[in-house]
């Protein structure tokens, strides 16, 4: 086992069963995926830091590093004034299981444009 399913094992029971499915997601998006413990939390890197799963009082948030720089065309992401992080508040297994093909795409684009970021500042060098 690794320090990432340790921290989701060690949540209470609704989170852990919300994170791990995150986690498996997050992870399907390719071998060039990695994990560890930053900041406390568990974060996922795909060319760079990708998303975070942050464990609330209410749910869990997944959180996006580029998350500003989402398209607009999805609900389910708030960016709540910050800069450039922007997350999905998920209260319930029920809740996520609704929204897996929204998410899985909001999941998809997150990778795509870091791969892209990642790309343009290697052009640059």
């Amino acid at each position: 086992m690794n320090v990432v399913q340790d921290f989701i094992l060690n949540q209470r029971p609704a989170q852990k069963q919300i994170m791990t499915v995150l986690r498996t997601w997050v992870l399907d998006l390719g071998s060039h995926t990695t994990e560890k413990i930053s900041y406390k939390v568990p974060f996922f890197y795909f060319y760079g830091p990708l998303c975070y799963l942050n464990p609330v009082p209410d749910g869990v948030d997944l959180s996006f590093t580029q998350g500003a720089s989402l398209s607009r065309t999805h609900k389910l992401v708030q960016q709540k004034g910050r800069k450039t992080v922007a997350s999905i508040r998920i209260h319930s297994l029920a809740e996520l299981e609704e929204h897996e093909d929204e998410i899985r795409r909001i999941l998809n684009e997150a990778a795509i444009l870091n791969q892209y970021l990642f790309n343009q500042k290697k052009k640059k060098k």
